[in-house]
């Protein structure tokens, strides 16, 4: 629709209401005299008081019209509106009052206003108050509104409330005095306010339906400007909105507000736009106390606003007293003075929307909440109390899912922070939903997610038989130690199984199944955190197989007792049953049996007095029994072990065949463990080390016929043909005494015993002033590295924690071409390493034993 089609029918609705036809101010018409036209000037009189009686003889002696037509003249001459603006007062100064003695206007006012009775043959009349209805819409449009339209764009809104109220104010005051005239001149007493109201009524639907563009925008800048302070919409505010501090502010506000809609009202500015604006501002100032006042405050708030630690219920009781207390009365003080009204209905709508809103917070925040459980107890009170509905509970998971995506299931995020984040789901969504149909909903991702995950199962494992006194450690930042907490609880440990769940009559806390449950829905007993975890994890298979793994590295540990791990199997063994896990029970029944063994067969050999010529003191020695059939495939790495070790092997080897004729052992001497102690020339060390670590040190000791030209050394060729030992486990030792400063590295693959500690320092200090031209790679023989200045020694820490992040949250083993790929992909200022730099550097990590490569692929190695 066009623009002129649009005022045409705009035109035609106001014609149809307003009617526009009026008569103007007519000149005082005259009777014909002899010798004068007609309407001519009155002969000069002789004095005031004779031109008056000769006027009002002529009214009586003149006909109907002539009459209606002078009296209409002298009405509307009086009350004509100026037609030139004043700065001023807007309109100028009034007109001076009427004296009572003016009978011309009074008998003239009387004929216009009874014209049918006084003037019965008169044939054209008109209508006194339309009339000056017209000339006040007329003058409204043509002068008011340019000056409503210069104050709107002044740039202070208090300033555009003041001068557009100023203009009306003097507006109203012409206006008014014409109709105070009129309305003088009728008789009927009880018509009078009839036509007052009707007459102002009509003049603010003018003025209502005529703002000029600023003035909505400045009113609304005001109001929230007032209502902020009354209702303590921020954060400073809520202490004055609820009496805790600053009382005076929001009540000089308060009185503001109170004395400004008095002055709209008057000036007919308080209509219709005026409560669509209110309610909007006041709308928006619930949304932003309730956004101000409870983000991030999940705890109860007491009358004053104070935040009350010692409970933990949520803030709906505080919100719902602000909106029936402070919210809801000043809306009815408002309202009561532009006469309206506001019910209790009206209150309880607007506590339902405040309730509603918070629970929109709340479903924001329920990450958050998560996260801070159990600290954000209160926050998830209010979305219980809120969240009743299927269309909330939909949007809260539909929420939340979305939540849940972007912040917790990316690689940044270790595989610990999720497992962490799932327990906590866990437990806030059965606290919120016991039913844990909510949970069901938003979990599914989560879970397909930590199926991706290898080290997944391994960390629930670690965390189940952690030591549940270390939740307060630094142990529990980089275990679940928490699931070792749970599982020592009662409830835990005592689950109770109903077949029947729908039969269970004796059940008093019974309660329908939810009405946007599934059609195979169960309800739960109870929050079972550690099965809805082990659940979620994959195959019941792959998880006994991981369990068999992780408990056989405990089993096989120098820890004394093992009360958690029969705890833990005790508890899968009810889950899963007794026959899958009958491999670990054969695994824990073969490490105590061990021990009775092992202390038999040590009994023997101590009375036989068997004892090495050469060893200095007892050897102690002791072993672990293992059935092959019922362990995991433990790795076989042989090498050849000192030879007190190897004696006291082969008479374990004899004791054991004698206790059990149709066995035999095969020892596994990479996988335990030695305590070494080591007599150098200035000091005496004593290590605790793996068995090859042990292996590789003794083939270092002093014999008799080299002692006399100096310490010890060993070229890395010469021990691996005398140990016959893998060459990582090889370089993996010898780095290891190294950093003990027991060896040092000569260079070309040849390691020194350092008797005195003055001899590395005096070699370090060889190597600052370049003396050394040459050293040794853990892998292959090579040129000394540059010493590297700090820079790439930073950019290799970015990397190799890149690296660690890939292999941990994206694939677990990947090959050199995949990593040196997203390397130059991912990093911003990519990866200026060829492949061979960087495998290199992926040696040296192996070298350390942070990497170990298998079947071409590099992967992190598994620690616990």
């Amino acid at each position: 629709m066009t623009a002129s089609r649009v005022r045409a029918r705009k035109n035609k609705v106001l014609r149809s209401v307003f009617q526009t036809g009026i008569s103007h101010p007519t000149p005082l018409l005259l009777p014909t005299l002899p010798g004068e036209p007609f309407g001519g000037p009155l002969s000069s009189p002789t004095s005031t008081s004779t031109s008056r009686r000769d006027s009002i003889s002529l009214l009586h002696t003149a006909s109907d019209q002539v009459r209606w037509d002078r009296a209409w003249h002298a009405v509307t001459s009086k009350i004509q509106l100026p037609a030139s603006v004043a700065a001023e007062d807007s309109f100028g100064s009034l007109p001076a009052e009427p004296r009572e003695e003016d009978a011309l206007l009074h008998q003239s006012l009387a004929l216009v206003l009874d014209a049918p009775t006084a003037l019965p043959r008169a044939a054209h009349t008109d209508d006194i108050l339309r009339w000056h209805t017209h000339q006040v819409r007329q003058h409204f449009v043509h002068h008011v509104l340019p000056l409503l339209a210069a104050c709107a764009s002044q740039g202070d809104h208090a300033q555009v409330l003041l001068s557009s109220v100023q203009t009306l104010e003097a507006a109203h005051r012409q206006y008014l005095y014409g109709l105070a005239l009129i309305v003088r001149g009728i008789r009927d007493e009880a018509a009078r306010p009839v036509v007052v109201d009707k007459f102002k009524r009509d003049l603010h639907a003018i003025i209502g339906n005529s703002w000029a563009r600023g003035l909505a925008e400045a009113l609304r800048g005001v109001l929230s400007r007032l209502l902020a302070l009354i209702l303590g919409s921020d954060r400073n505010g809520l202490a004055s909105g609820t009496g805790r501090r600053g009382h005076g502010q929001p009540d000089a506000a308060r009185s503001e507000l109170l004395s400004l809609l008095e002055s709209l009202d008057n000036v007919g500015l308080a209509g219709d736009k005026f409560q669509v604006l209110f309610a909007e501002v006041m709308d928006a100032c619930m949304s932003d106390f309730i956004r101000r006042t409870y983000t991030g405050v999940w705890t109860a708030l007491d009358v004053g606003g104070n935040v009350s630690p010692s409970t933990s219920s949520g803030c709906m009781a505080h919100l719902c007293d602000w909106v029936e207390n402070h919210y809801g009365r000043l809306a009815v003080e408002v309202f009561s003075r532009l006469g309206g009204e506001v019910s209790w209905t009206d209150v309880a709508q607007w506590r339902d929307i405040a309730i509603g809103r918070l629970a929109s917070l709340r479903i924001k925040e329920l990450f958050d909440i998560v996260l801070h459980w159990p600290e954000s107890k209160g926050g998830l009170e209010d979305l219980r109390s809120a969240v009743a509905t299927p269309q909330r509970r939909l949007q809260l998971t539909d929420t939340f899912s979305a939540t849940l995506q972007k912040r917790l299931l990316h690689p940044g995020r270790s595989t610990l922070d999720i497992l962490q984040t799932y327990i906590s789901m866990i437990r806030t969504f059965h606290q919120l939903d016991s039913s844990k149909v909510l949970l069901d909903r938003v979990v599914h991702a989560l879970q397909l997610y930590l199926c991706q995950r290898d080290d997944a199962i391994r960390i629930v494992v670690t965390g189940l038989l952690s030591s549940p006194d270390s939740i307060d450690s630094d142990e529990s930042k980089q275990r679940l130690v928490e699931l070792a907490v749970l599982l020592d609880e009662a409830s835990q440990q005592q689950r109770s199984h109903v077949d029947e769940e729908d039969l269970d009559w004796d059940d008093m806390t019974w309660v329908p199944d939810p009405v946007d449950a599934g059609p195979n829905y169960k309800r739960p007993k109870n929050e079972d955190v550690i099965g809805t975890l082990i659940n979620a994890l994959g195959s019941q298979e792959i998880f006994i197989k991981e369990f068999q793994m992780i408990i056989a590295e405990r089993l096989l540990s120098n820890q004394t007792g093992f009360q958690q791990e029969i705890k833990v199997l005790s508890l899968l063994k009810k889950r899963f049953g007794e026959n899958a896990l009958q491999n670990c029970d054969v695994m824990v029944k073969d490490v105590y049996d061990s021990r009775r063994v092992d202390a038999l067969l040590r009994k023997n050999l101590a009375s036989t007095g068997s004892q090495q010529a050469d060893s200095p003191q007892p050897l102690n020695y002791h072993s672990k029994i293992l059935s092959r059939l019922f362990w995991p495939s433990l790795p076989k790495d042989p090498f050849t072990v000192p030879a007190p070790v190897a004696e006291v092997q082969r008479q374990y080897e004899a004791g054991f065949k004698q206790l059990k004729a149709s066995r035999k052992l095969t020892w596994l001497d990479h996988i335990g463990t030695a305590t070494v102690q080591l007599a150098l020339q200035d000091r005496t060390l004593e290590q605790e080390c793996k068995t090859y670590e042990a292996a590789v040190i003794y083939a270092f000791r002093d014999d008799n016929e080299s002692s006399a030209s100096g310490p010890q050394q060993r070229t890395f060729n010469a021990l691996w043909e005398t140990l016959m030992i893998d060459e990582d486990l090889l370089e993996s030792a010898l780095r290891f005494w190294i950093s003990k400063r027991v060896l040092r590295d000569m260079g070309n693959r040849t390691y020194v015993v350092l008797e005195r500690m003055d001899q590395d320092e005096s070699a370090n200090a060889a190597d600052d002033d370049g003396s050394a031209d040459e050293a040794i790679e853990m892998n292959q023989p090579s040129p000394r590295r540059p010493k590297m200045d700090q820079q790439e020694q930073e950019r290799r820490t970015v990397f190799w924690q890149f690296i660690v992040g890939m292999l941990t949250n994206s694939s677990p083993a990947m090959p050199l071409g995949q990593i040196a790929m997203m390397m130059k992909m991912l990093i911003a200022d990519g990866c200026p390493w060829s492949n061979e730099e960087l495998q290199e550097f992926l040696a040296e990590k192996i070298a350390e034993g942070e990497l170990e490569l298998a079947g071409g692929k590099y992967r992190l190695v598994k620690k616990q």
